[in-house]
């Protein structure tokens, strides 16, 4: 289930996705990203809160079409939080980063524990 976060205003966009990722969710992301570039920003800067995420239960039809579309508009994304509870997730934004990050275009991608959302959304905001 897709959620934009109270927070999101300016050209930062947070949302949570719980439970299970969905097509359907995707298309929710995509509205959401697409009216931050609407409303004149060139780059969004995202924070997305996974906690409550069940892994296990990403469809993988969503994840495919997530990701296809996170990397037509890379140059439309600028600092990434994405907020979880697991080492996994840690380990996997931290290689997501390392591939597909551009520290001197300012896309960058960090994990945050949901312990540290304010730093979260700090980082998404800056």
């Amino acid at each position: 289930m897709f959620q934009v976060l109270d927070g999101s205003e300016g050209n930062v966009l947070g949302a949570e996705i719980s439970h299970e990722y969905t097509k359907d969710d995707v298309q929710e992301f995509k509205k959401a990203f697409e009216s931050k570039i609407a409303e004149g920003h060139d780059r969004v800067n995202v924070l997305i809160k996974i906690d409550k995420l069940n892994l296990g239960k990403i469809h993988v039809n969503a994840f495919i079409e997530d990701s296809m579309y996170a990397l037509k508009n890379m140059n439309q994304l600028r600092h990434i939080s994405i907020v979880g509870n697991s080492k996994l997730e840690k380990v996997l934004v931290e290689l997501d980063n390392k591939l597909l990050g551009k520290k001197k275009e300012e896309l960058i991608e960090k994990y945050f524990d949901v312990a540290d959302i304010d730093k979260a959304w700090e980082f998404a905001r800056s």
